[in-house]
């Protein structure tokens, strides 16, 4: 029995060897045959491998004002049901009172954050159509 296990192994690594070798050999130089690979590009979901175009607030603003802003502008403070600081839009619209509770380090993340918003119509500018 172990003859045959023997023989049958040996024969399916031939196999493989052969096959392996004839991939190789099909895609060397000189060869017409491209791999199947280089043929076809992978398909990526729009947007994919670009970085974004600055910071986010999830990843850059957001911890700084859980570090700072905490527990009065967080879910269950006192504060949260008028100004929640978990929201981008409401930093962005009450940027000047946020600007002045930062300083340093923090302060210059909220600035390059907002830089990357949209710029936001003049108060009583009627809505584009």
């Amino acid at each position: 029995m172990s003859r045959i296990l023997r023989s049958a192994t040996t024969l399916v690594l031939a196999g493989l060897a052969a096959l392996s070798g004839a991939c190789v050999r099909s895609a060397g130089p000189g060869s017409s045959a491209a791999p199947a690979v280089a043929a076809a590009p992978a398909a990526q979901p729009p947007g994919a491998g670009k970085l974004p175009a600055g910071p986010t607030f999830d990843a850059t603003v957001r911890p700084i004002l859980e570090a700072r802003c905490t527990p009065c502008h967080s879910p269950g403070g006192k504060m949260y049901e008028r100004l929640p600081f978990d929201r981008p839009d409401v930093i962005s619209s009450h940027a000047r009172g946020v600007r002045r509770r930062l300083k340093g380090a923090d302060l210059d993340a909220l600035e390059k954050w907002l830089a990357t918003l949209p710029a936001s119509p003049p108060a009583g500018a009627a809505p584009e159509s």
